[in-house]
C-alpha cells in the first residue's frame, strides 16, 4: 500500500534540507573567501598579474557565494508557511518485497518497492545512504511538491536486507529519483521499459 497526503513544511523537513550545510555566514567565511584567497595567491605565482589574478579567484568566490546565497533563500521559501515552496508531499509506504537493482553509475543505489496491490516505487540516488536503518518494508517518504525533490525517509519498520536482481536500470530511461508505477517482481525489467523506456533517436 502507497498512500499519499499533503502537509505545509515543518521544521524537521527544513533541519534535513540543511543538514551538513552549515550557514551562510559560515560558508561564505569558511569556504568562499578562503578558497579565493588560494587561488588568488597561485594564479599570482603562475601568472605574476595582480589583475589576472583577481580575477579568476574573485570570479570563483563571487560564484561560490551566489551558490549560498541562492540555497539559503530557497530553504526560507521552503520555510513560509503558505507559499507553494513550503508544500510537502507525504508517502505512507507498506510494502511486501524489495530488490535492490542496478544503477547508473554513481548514481546508485536503487532499490524497488513492491506493494500487494501491483504498485511499485523507484528510489534511486546517494540520498538513501544517507537514511538510518533502510530500506525497509515500512516508512514515511517525504519529498516537495513543487519539484519532486526528495527531503528525507523515516523507516516505521526494522531494516531488512533487499533482494538482489539483475534488472537494471537503462540510460534512456526517463526516470526520477522517486516514481511511482505499476510492476511485479517477476516482470520488473520489462515493466521499467514500459514505464520509463523511449525510442533512441534515429543515428
Amino acid at each position: 500500500m502507497i498512500r499519499s497526503y499533503r502537509r505545509a513544511a515543518d521544521e524537521a523537513d527544513l533541519k534535513a534540507m540543511t543538514q551538513g550545510k552549515g550557514s551562510l555566514v559560515r560558508n561564505v567565511l569558511m569556504v568562499s573567501l578562503p578558497i579565493g584567497f588560494v587561488l588568488f595567491l597561485g594564479m599570482y605565482w603562475l601568472t605574476r598579474s595582480h589583475v589576472a589574478a583577481l580575477v579568476v579567484a574573485g570570479a570563483v568566490a563571487l560564484g561560490s557565494i551566489w551558490s549560498n546565497v541562492r540555497f539559503f533563500k530557497t530553504v526560507g521559501a521552503r520555510g513560509r508557511s503558505g507559499s507553494e515552496q513550503s508544500t510537502v508531499d507525504v508517502m505512507e509506504v507498506e510494502a511486501t518485497r524489495v530488490l535492490d537493482i542496478e544503477h547508473l553509475g554513481s548514481h546508485g543505489p536503487a532499490y524497488c518497492f513492491f506493494t500487494a496491490d501491483g504498485t511499485a516505487l523507484l528510489l534511486v540516488g546517494q540520498w538513501l545512504m544517507e537514511v538510518p536503518r533502510f530500506p525497509s518494508l515500512s516508512f514515511r517518504l517525504f519529498r516537495w511538491a513543487d519539484d519532486g525533490k526528495p527531503i528525507r525517509i523515516e523507516p516505521t519498520g526494522g531494516p531488512i536486507e533487499p533482494e538482489q536482481s539483475t534488472v537494471a536500470l537503462q540510460g534512456r530511461y526517463t526516470n526520477g529519483d522517486i516514481e511511482v508505477f505499476r510492476a511485479q517482481p517477476q516482470t520488473l525489467q520489462q515493466d521499467l521499459e514500459n514505464a520509463f523506456g523511449r525510442a533512441r533517436a534515429p543515428e
